[in-house]
C-alpha cells in the first residue's frame, strides 16, 4: 500500500530542490600573464588576450562567493625580474571573498630563495574578506602595498617594498602593510624561514592600527631579503589604538615574536620566529606601541607580548647601525611583556638611543632580556640608556605595577636602568660597564623602588645612585664601582629638595647587600640642600663588603640630621655604650681588618633605652683583638656612620649599662670569610632519551640559601629556581647546565645533564 501524502510531500521536496541555483564551488585560477587586463565576463578567468591575469583572478575569485578560491601562478613566474613581474595601471580590484594569493617560492634574481612573482605600481591589495592569505610575492612601488580590514588575514614568503633582484625600485612605497581596526587575529610571518615576509624601503613597514590577536613572526624589518644589507624603514613595525572621534579602537593581545626555544637560542641566526627590527635612519623607535596622534594612533591597551627578538641586530646576530631614539617605545601602552622567564623568550636589544622606554603604562614587565650584547660573541654597541622606567601614574603598591627583572645589561657607560617616581621591582638583574648600575629619581607618589638582588659591576661612577624618597634597596652585590657603591644624594635638578626615606640593607642575612672594591665610600648618604626646615633620614642596615677605597658608611653635609656614630666598648661576649640617642638601634658588626670600608659580618642588634644605653650579648664569644664597629639607627630613621674598637684582651668594664639585651642571630666568632664555592646535586631530570618535549629538572645545593642560574645548550647562565622546566624543546641533543652561588658570592662548578628528544614516529 503506498502513502500517498507521503509520496506528495517527497515530490514538491524534489521540485524545490531543483529550483535552487547550483553552489559554487571553490576554484583555482592560474595567472599565466604578467600583463594586466581586465576579466572577459564569462568565460572563466580568461581576458580578451585569452590569459588569465592577476586582475581577472581577484575578479573571477570575487564572483565566486562563499568558497575558499586559490589564485596561483604558472612556472613561467620562476623569480626572474624580468619575466616574472607584474606592473599593475591602475587599481587592483578589491578582494571580497575567501581566496588564497600564492604566488610561490622560488630561487630569485637577488640569489635568495623567495617569492616567484613581482607586482609593482601605484596599486594596492585590499582585502575586505575574512580569511585572505597573500604570499609568494614581491610588492614594490605601491602607496599601501596591502590593506587589511577583515579578520584572520595571513602573509608570509613576501618581499615588501622590494623588486625580484632584491633593490627597492624606482617608486616610493609609504605603507607595507596596513592592518586596519578591528580586524583580527592576523597572522604575518611564521616560525619557519619559508613563512617569513621582508620589510624595507618603506615609510612604514607594517602598522596593526587598533587590530587585536595578531601574531607577527619570523620577519626582517629594516635588512634586505639576505637579512644584513641595510634598507631602511621609516617606521618599522607600530602596534597602537586608533583614534576615532571620542573614542579608540583598542589594539589587544598581539604578539611580536615567538618563544624560539632552545633549538632558536643554539643558533646565532634569528630564526624560530625571532623578527629583524633593523633601521639606518633617525627613526623614532625599531618596534612602536604609541603611535602617533599625526595617524591617528594612540598607545596600544594591550596585552602585547614582545619575546625572541633581534632588535638592532640583522639576521646573523650581527650589530646593525641603529639611530632610533627607542629601541622598544612603551611609553603608556598597557600590559606589554618585554621577554620571559625562558631562555628562548629573551630579546636581544643593542644600539640606538634607550633600549626600552616606559612612561606609566600599567602592567608592564621586562624579564629576561639581554641589553647591550648579541649571541655572537662579537662586541656591539649597547644603548646610551639601557631602560627607562617612569611610573608617576601607576598606583601605590609596587607589587601591582612594574616588574624589571632577570635582564642582562652589558654597557658602555650611560646608566643601566632609570627608574623615576618608583613603584617598580627591579630584581635580579645583571648590570656591567654603565656609569650608573640604577639610578632612581622623582619624588614617588606612592612607594619607590625595590631594587633586590641585583649583580652590579664595574660601574664607572656608581652602582646605585639615588635621588628619590623611599626606595628600598636588599640583597645585591654591587663590585669596583668607581666611586660610591651606593650613593644617596639630593636631587641635582633640585637644589633645595631633600633625598629621604630609603633603606640600604635589611634586618637579615637574605637582606645584605655585599659592597666591593668601590673607589670611594662603599654607601655615601650627602645632604647639602641648604633646606633648613626639613632634615633627611636615610636608614642603612645590615650589610657586608671589602677593598672599598672609602668609608664603608660615609655622611656628607648635614646627612640624616647630622646623627653621630655611638660610642662603645667591647668584650668578648658583649657590646655595650651610652649616649645614644633615645630608642635608637644599635648594630654591631665584625670586621675582618682595621681598614674604615670593610665590614666582614653582622653580630646583634638591640633597641637603646629612653636614656641612651644599649648592650648587645653576641651569640658566641669574640677573640681578643677582634675588630668591631657600630652603627646607630634613629628613631626618624637616619643611619650613623660606623665607630669603631678592638676587643680587648681581658674583660674590662666601661660604655655604661643599658637595658640592651638581644643578642646577634648571626656569626659570633665566626671562621674566616667563606671562601668554598657551593656544589649543585640534580635530584631529578628527564630520561637519556625520551619522545617529549618538556623537560623538567630540580636541584639543591649542599649551603643553604645559595641561588642559582640555569642555561640549556648554548644559551648563557640565567637566574633560575628549582623546580626548572623547559618547554616545546626541539628533538635532538640537549645538555642542562646548572650552578649554585652562596651566600658570600662563591660561585660552584656546574651540573650538567644531557639528554635526547627523540623524532616522534609517524
Amino acid at each position: 500500500m503506498i502513502n500517498r501524502p507521503r509520496v506528495a510531500l517527497t515530490l514538491l521536496a524534489a521540485l524545490f530542490i531543483l529550483a535552487l541555483p547550483a553552489s559554487a564551488s571553490a576554484a583555482t585560477y592560474t595567472v599565466d600573464s604578467t600583463e594586466d587586463q581586465v576579466d572577459e565576463p564569462g568565460a572563466g578567468c580568461e581576458t580578451s588576450e585569452s590569459t588569465c591575469t592577476l586582475r581577472a583572478a581577484i575578479e573571477e575569485s570575487n564572483a565566486s562567493t562563499g568558497v575558499a578560491d586559490e589564485i596561483l601562478f604558472s612556472s613561467d613566474f620562476d623569480g626572474e625580474l624580468a619575466d616574472s613581474t607584474i606592473t599593475v595601471g591602475f587599481s587592483l580590484p578589491t578582494i571580497q571573498d575567501e581566496v588564497t594569493i600564492d604566488g610561490g617560492e622560488c630561487e630569485t634574481d637577488a640569489n635568495l630563495d623567495g617569492p616567484c612573482v613581482g607586482v609593482k605600481g601605484e596599486s594596492r591589495f585590499e582585502v575586505s574578506a575574512a580569511n585572505v592569505t597573500i604570499e609568494g610575492l614581491a610588492i614594490s612601488d605601491a602607496q599601501i602595498a596591502i590593506t587589511v580590514e577583515d579578520d584572520e588575514f595571513e602573509a608570509g614568503n613576501n618581499w615588501i617594498g622590494f623588486e625580484l633582484d632584491g633593490t627597492d625600485g624606482p617608486g616610493e612605497q609609504s605603507y607595507g602593510i596596513f592592518v586596519g581596526p578591528n580586524a583580527e587575529k592576523t597572522v604575518i610571518g611564521g616560525t619557519t624561514d619559508a613563512e617569513r615576509n621582508v620589510f624595507g624601503n618603506t615609510n612604514s613597514a607594517l602598522l596593526l592600527r587598533g587590530s587585536s590577536l595578531g601574531k607577527v613572526q619570523g620577519n626582517y624589518f629594516g635588512v634586505g631579503p639576505d637579512g644584513t644589507t641595510p634598507a631602511s624603514n621609516g617606521r618599522n613595525l607600530v602596534v597602537a589604538n586608533k583614534l576615532e572621534i571620542g573614542d579608540e579602537v583598542e589594539a589587544t593581545e598581539n604578539q611580536i615574536g615567538a618563544d624560539v626555544g632552545s633549538a632558536g637560542t643554539a643558533t646565532a641566526a634569528c630564526d624560530f620566529g625571532c623578527n629583524v627590527f633593523a633601521s639606518q635612519s633617525n627613526t623614532t623607535a625599531l618596534i612602536d606601541l604609541v603611535g602617533t596622534p599625526i595617524e591617528e594612533e594612540a598607545p596600544a591597551t594591550g596585552p602585547t607580548q614582545i619575546e625572541g627578538n633581534y632588535v638592532g641586530l640583522d639576521a646573523d646576530g650581527e650589530e646593525a647601525t641603529n639611530a632610533a631614539t627607542f629601541d622598544i617605545r612603551v611609553n603608556g601602552a598597557g600590559g606589554v611583556t618585554i621577554g620571559g622567564e625562558e631562555n628562548g623568550q629573551a630579546n636581544y636589544i643593542v644600539g640606538g638611543g634607550t633600549g626600552i622606554y616606559h612612561e606609566d603604562g600599567k602592567e608592564f614587565a621586562a624579564i629576561g632580556n639581554i641589553i647591550g650584547d648579541g649571541p655572537t660573541p662579537a662586541d656591539v654597541k649597547a644603548p646610551g640608556l639601557g631602560m627607562f622606567v617612569f611610573c608617576l601614574d601607576i598606583g601605590t603598591e609596587s607589587a601591582d605595577s612594574v616588574a624589571v627583572s632577570g635582564n642582562v645589561f652589558d654597557m658602555e657607560g650611560g646608566t643601566g636602568i632609570e627608574s623615576v617616581f618608583g613603584n617598580v621591582d627591579i630584581e635580579d638583574n645583571f648590570i656591567e660597564g654603565a656609569d650608573t648600575g640604577i639610578f632612581t629619581r622623582g619624588d614617588p607618589p606612592g612607594v619607590g623602588a625595590l631594587i633586590q638582588g641585583n649583580v652590579i659591576g664595574e660601574s664607572i661612577v656608581n652602582g646605585v645612585l639615588i635621588e628619590s624618597d623611599f626606595n628600598t634597596v636588599l640583597d645585591n652585590a654591587i663590585y669596583g664601582s668607581g666611586e660610591a657603591g651606593v650613593l644617596i644624594r639630593d636631587p641635582t635638578a633640585f637644589p633645595l629638595v631633600i633625598t629621604t626615606g630609603n633603606l640600604i640593607g635589611g634586618t637579615s642575612a637574605g637582606e645584605e647587600n655585599t659592597i666591593r672594591e668601590s673607589g670611594e665610600a662603599a654607601i655615601e648618604i650627602i645632604d647639602v640642600s641648604g633646606n633648613t626646615e626639613e632634615d633627611s633620614y636615610n636608614a642603612v642596615g645590615r650589610n657586608k663588603g671589602d677593598s672599598n677605597a672609602g668609608r664603608f658608611i660615609e655622611l656628607g653635609g648635614n646627612a640624616n640630621a647630622g646623627i653621630e656614630p655611638p660610642s662603645f666598648a667591647s668584650q668578648k661576649t658583649s657590646a655595650s655604650g651610652s649616649g645614644a640617642e633615645p630608642n635608637a638601634t644599635i648594630r654591631i658588626f665584625r670586621k675582618k681588618t682595621s681598614e674604615l670600608g670593610e665590614i666582614e659580618s653582622f653580630l646583634g642588634e638591640t633597641e637603646a633605652d629612653g636614656s641612651g644605653n644599649w648592650k648587645v650579648t653576641y651569640a658566641a664569644a669574640i677573640p681578643a683583638g677582634t675588630n668591631v664597629a657600630a652603627t646607630q639607627t634613629s628613631v626618624l630613621g637616619g643611619t650613623s656612620e660606623l665607630e669603631t674598637t678592638t676587643v680587648p684582651a681581658d674583660p674590662s668594664g666601661g660604655g655604661g649599662g643599658g637595658n640592651g639585651g638581644g643578642g646577634g642571630n648571626n656569626n659570633g666568632v665566626g671562621p674566616a670569610p667563606d671562601t668554598t664555592a657551593p656544589k649543585v646535586t640534580i635530584t631529578k631530570a628527564p630520561k637519556a632519551k625520551s619522545a617529549s618535549t618538556t623537560a623538567k629538572f630540580k636541584f639543591k645545593s649542599n649551603e643553604a640559601g645559595s641561588k642559582f642560574q640555569c642555561k640549556l645548550d648554548k644559551g648563557k647562565f640565567k637566574s633560575c629556581k628549582s623546580p626548572k622546566t623547559y618547554k616545546k624543546l626541539k628533538p635532538g641533543k640537549h645538555v642542562f647546565k646548572v650552578r649554585a652561588i652562596d651566600k658570600a658570592g662563591n660561585v660552584g662548578k656546574p651540573a650538567k645533564r644531557k639528554f635526547t628528544i627523540l623524532i616522534p614516529e609517524n
